[in-house]
């Protein structure tokens, strides 16, 4: 068998080589410059999906974590906002304490009255503040509302009961910042638990200083009335009219009933009555506005005064209550908060692991691609020698 090699087969023979060599060193030179080792998917498929994977949990991570800030700073201002309403409620209690007093004339009263009113407003624009984005803290999960509106002294919520759920780590979710029907809308009154109440037409002295359970298994969440029949004597009768206790009554005596105890001061006459029932919720507005409403009443007749130490006794219990309501909603923002720090030591721990998967997959070891390069660029050149080598001889050689 013969076998014929051309000068021409020689020289693409030698020059095959030789571009192999080159494609070699390039794609070498370019792992160096880029830092990866998978350039195409053909390099190594499954790898290439591996770290598109990976590629994703990381971008999802960043986006949690932008997630976070957001809702941190949300947070922050809501926390800020319900200090400045703890203020003002602390400041609305002072005056009607300072209030619940004879003393006072006509015009000291106006005055005071005319601070809560103003103090009202305040916590209106509070309830309506902004997070600096031109989003409103308290409408809830609706955007683009002004969530609160006075209109002839009553306050109206164009906002929902929503939160939004923010995810700031992989299945991990938070709530955004609370609704105002539940900051402000629905708030406790009396002591959280219940409520006492004054009739209208009560004309004598009598004064509730206090109402409370005492036994809530008899309570069990009814209504009471605690009716005088006499100046010195009393019953206590359900919503059914059914008397459960009855006897006669001192100035100061505390009267307990159906699991309930009223503590009077003053002289009630006869025919007064006193209402102990389930604390009812009342927006924070309208207690602030009830109370200035009661300051500045007139007293022109003799139970007038007794009525509005009534009002104003049952408003500071209501703004007590309240108060306790501002900071539970805090403390819940703080376990908020708490948990989206939490959140950011998971996160990055998750991200170096990631890290550190991603660049097993696809980054180059610059040592053994270093040495890798030597070699090749070894090897060109004894190509390029070869190929010159061959170009400077002929078959005549041989001949």
């Amino acid at each position: 068998m013969t076998l014929r090699i051309s000068t021409a087969g020689l020289y693409a023979q030698g020059l095959q080589g030789m571009l192999r060599q080159q494609q070699h060193v390039a794609r070498t030179q370019q792992e160096l410059v880029s830092n990866r080792k998978l350039l195409h998917a053909a390099d190594d498929p499954a790898a290439m999906a591996q770290s598109q994977r990976l590629d994703h949990a990381l971008s999802s991570l960043e986006q949690n974590g932008k997630n976070a800030d957001t809702v941190e700073h949300r947070l922050r201002s809501q926390e800020s906002a319900l200090s400045d309403v703890g203020s003002q409620l602390t400041r609305a209690r002072e005056l009607a304490v300072q209030a619940n007093s004879g003393a006072l004339s006509q015009a000291d009263r106006k005055s005071i009255s005319d601070e809560l009113r103003a103090i009202r407003l305040e916590v209106l624009s509070i309830a309506n503040r902004e997070d600096g984005t031109g989003r409103r803290l308290f409408a809830g999960s609706r955007d683009g509302v002004i969530p609160f509106a006075d209109s002839g002294g009553a306050v109206a919520y164009a906002g929902d009961d929503g939160r939004n759920l923010v995810e700031i780590g992989p299945d991990l979710l938070i709530a955004d910042t609370d609704a105002g029907s539940d900051v402000f809308m629905r708030v406790r009154t009396g002591d959280g638990t219940v409520r006492g109440s004054v009739a209208a037409g009560n004309t004598g002295t009598g004064i509730l200083q206090t109402s409370s359970v005492t036994d809530h298994a008899a309570w069990n969440g009814r209504a009471l009335r605690l009716e005088f029949t006499a100046a010195d004597a009393y019953r206590v009768v359900d919503a059914s009219g059914a008397v459960l206790s009855s006897g006669p009554y001192a100035p100061g005596d505390s009267i307990i009933a159906g699991g309930v105890q009223f503590t009077l001061s003053g002289a009630p006459a006869g025919g007064d009555a006193f209402t102990v029932q389930r604390a009812p919720n009342q927006d924070i507005f309208a207690t602030l506005e009830g109370l200035a409403d009661a300051i500045e009443a007139p007293l022109a007749l003799p139970g007038d005064q007794a009525r509005q130490s009534n009002a104003i006794g049952t408003a500071i219990g209501d703004l007590s209550t309240a108060q306790d309501h501002m900071l539970s909603i805090r403390a819940g923002t703080g376990r908020r908060l708490a948990s989206i720090d939490g959140a950011a030591d998971s996160r990055g721990s998750g991200e170096i692991s990631l890290q550190e998967s991603l660049s097993q997959l696809r980054d180059v070891d610059y040592a053994e691609a270093a040495s890798r390069l030597a070699l090749q660029l070894t090897a060109l050149d004894a190509a390029q020698k070869t190929v010159l080598r061959v170009q400077t001889m002929s078959l005549f050689d041989r001949m």
